[in-house]
């Protein structure tokens, strides 16, 4: 597995829209809390100051990765301007015991 930082960043007036969307989005990437499938959701939040959020991710490839975010609702509806994906090799701490 592949550890990943994917960085949101939200639409411009999407307060709304996201606070419409939120518990969707939410029960959406918790369905990735378990450990065993192919995405797993280690980490996530919002970054208010810069109007975005950051989530870290276990996967087993980045394609797997890019399908979960393609299916959450923030992204279905409009609410993400821009979806950045880096893979993360985190060595020290708690999420480096995801790190292959």
């Amino acid at each position: 597995m592949t550890v990943f930082a994917v960085e949101y960043v939200y639409a411009e007036n999407s307060d709304e829209l996201r606070n419409e969307h939120r518990p969707a989005h939410r029960a959406y990437l918790g369905g990735f809390l378990q450990d065993g499938g192919s995405v797993q959701v280690l980490a996530s939040g919002p970054c208010p100051i810069t109007d975005g959020a950051l989530l870290i991710f276990s996967a087993e490839t980045e394609q797997a990765l890019r399908e979960v975010l393609d299916g959450d609702p923030f992204n279905k509806v409009g609410a993400l301007d821009k979806t950045v994906v880096t893979e993360w090799n985190p060595v020290t701490g708690l999420l480096s015991a995801f790190a292959s």
